[in-house]
């Protein structure tokens, strides 16, 4: 009779326990050790590498001058072998300086004076130092005239007149190009062909302006007109001396580097 009052107090102690011992496990729950899910998100500490920030990418940063001109280059028309870029006023002025005052003018000068001094024209000029210096500075005159006529029309229509020499050309295309500068320019930034009269004008000028104001006899414009064609024939014969002597000469010097 003296167990019966221990019976509830036992009974009340182990249902607290068994309570107790259900929260905890609700409260903590745990997943196996050999779980799939854990087995491929938590990959050995070996493995795992420290992430590095990415610096941002410039790719002019590292380039050397040669390289940005070859990047350059790269993205822009080819005309006659070569990349063709616009040119600016600085360059088209530098053109028309050599052109009309440099060496070249000098010696396209130089040989319309010396077939006038052949010729014996004019003939009240004569044949002697006096007369080949009347004719040098005739020429001379008409030189400048022309290269002014074209530089001129040249900026007022935006047209490339420089000469650009055939590289790596057939001898026929060399011939073509030699005579098409004459009647054609270059326009845009592909550099293309089209017609135009501003170097033929430009042609013309110097001998008109020439026969009408300081050629002996008077003015006589149509005689300079006639004579224009020797301005052609010297302009034309630079450009083939550039295509088969200078750019010749470029080429075996480039081979031989």
């Amino acid at each position: 009779m003296g167990f019966v009052p221990m019976l509830p107090l036992l009974s009340a102690f182990v249902v607290s326990s068994a309570w107790a011992c259900a929260l905890a496990q609700t409260a903590t729950p745990q997943s196996p050790p050999d779980s799939p899910n854990l087995q491929q998100t938590a990959p050995p500490q070996s493995v795992l590498k420290p992430l590095k920030a990415r610096p941002a990418l410039d790719p002019h940063a590292q380039l050397t001058p040669e390289q940005a001109e070859a990047l350059r280059n790269g993205k822009l028309a080819i005309v006659n072998g070569r990349p063709y870029d616009q040119p600016t006023k600085r360059i088209i002025f530098n053109d028309y300086a050599k052109d009309s005052y440099g060496l070249p003018a000098i010696l396209r000068t130089t040989v319309r004076a010396l077939y006038s001094e052949a010729r014996d024209a004019p003939k009240s000029w004569g044949t002697d130092a006096p007369g080949f210096a009347q004719r040098f500075g005739s020429n001379a005159g008409q030189t400048i005239v022309s290269g002014n006529v074209r530089y001129a029309m040249e900026l007022v229509f935006h047209e490339d007149l420089r000469y650009i020499a055939c590289h790596g050309c057939s001898v026929k295309a060399k011939i073509e190009n030699a005579l098409l500068a004459e009647v054609t320019a270059r326009h845009d930034s592909d550099g293309h062909r089209f017609f135009t009269l501003t170097p033929t004008i430009a042609d013309f000028s110097g001998p008109i302006v020439a026969h009408s104001l300081w050629y002996p006899g008077g003015a006589n414009p149509g005689a300079g007109a006639v004579s224009a064609r020797l301005a052609f024939s010297t302009r034309v014969g630079s450009h083939l001396f550039r295509e088969f002597v200078l750019e010749r000469r470029h080429t075996s010097t480039n081979a031989e580097k």
